[in-house]
């Protein structure tokens, strides 16, 4: 297996300081989310948005080669109906060609835009992380011992303020990048649809075969696809619920289980003014799915 590129490393290492920090400050558990929601590999990504750019150079090149192979047959050299037909031939897989060479610079061109969101949004999460985990590690001995209380419980606050304001920064970047993928999907599609329809209009009916086998070929990594973001957006709401849900420490009202709690008896009010009661996380999650609220509020 080859060894993961340096951002996704610090992906994952974001996610297990943050996991950390928001065990000691709460307000860092819809941080946690972020983290979790974005674990990716952006070096990878805008690697192959390259290779996908190289592919259009090298296409880019084939066309070339197809017009000097019209340019050094002259009509001297070679005429008639088969000259014609060649031509005519010629003249098709060079329009297939451009087809397929805008499909690629977009393809390439989006995920370079995409890997390049997604290297600010690991980079400025893997900051915050650390900063927090630095945070909850000064709570923590700072709470150990009676003078150091009231420093615990400044520094605690300070956190809490600095997670809010970390907060709104990494949605922000993660709203850029959420635009930039959808924007960039769409674009894709309708060069796909072009590279299609190019096909078609110089005569190639193959094309349609082609796009069948692939979408069946494909199945697979869309069930898988599906079935990871399903399992994503699961935990993903358990820390979501946690952060809403869990009230003090694992011994008060609010035990937590990492993404998925269990609320043992009435935590106060949520950001939405309601009365916590029952359990959160994995029930809560279910529910909001099936009825789009939570499992103990409705």
């Amino acid at each position: 297996m080859a060894n993961p590129s340096y951002p996704a490393a610090a992906a994952k290492i974001a996610m297990a300081e943050i996991s950390v920090a928001a065990s000691v400050i709460p307000a860092a558990w819809p941080i946690a989310q972020i983290v979790y929601f974005n674990q990716c590999d952006p070096e990878t990504i805008m690697r192959k948005g390259g290779d996908w750019l190289s592919m259009y150079d090298q296409l880019g090149t084939a066309h070339g080669n197809l017009d000097d192979a019209l340019a050094t047959l002259t009509p001297a050299q070679w005429s008639g109906k088969d000259r014609d037909a060649f031509g005519v031939h010629i003249k098709a897989y060079g329009v297939q060609v451009v087809g397929t060479q805008v499909l690629a610079v977009t393809v390439g061109v989006t995920m370079l835009c995409v890997g390049a969101a997604l290297l600010c949004l690991v980079v400025a999460y893997a900051v915050v992380s650390t900063i927090l985990l630095a945070f909850a590690t000064f709570i923590v001995a700072a709470s150990a011992t009676v003078v150091g209380a009231p420093a615990a419980a400044s520094a605690e606050a300070t956190a809490a303020s600095f997670a809010a304001s970390a907060l709104s920064f990494l949605k922000g970047i993660e709203t850029m990048a959420e635009a930039i993928a959808t924007g960039g999907a769409a674009a894709i599609a309708g060069a796909a649809s072009f590279d299609v329809g190019a096909h078609l209009g110089s005569g190639d009916t193959q094309v349609l075969k082609d796009l069948v086998q692939a979408t069946v070929d494909g199945l697979d990594n869309v069930a898988a696809g599906f079935l990871s973001k399903w399992e994503r957006d699961f935990v993903g709401y358990g820390i979501h619920s946690s952060a809403r849900h869990a009230v003090g420490s694992p011994t008060g009202p609010g035990y937590l289980v990492y993404g998925g709690g269990t609320q043992l008896a009435p935590a106060g009010t949520d950001d939405d003014g309601d009365t916590v009661w029952g359990t959160s996380g994995v029930v809560d999650n279910l529910w909001s799915r099936l009825f789009g609220n939570d499992a103990w509020n409705h």
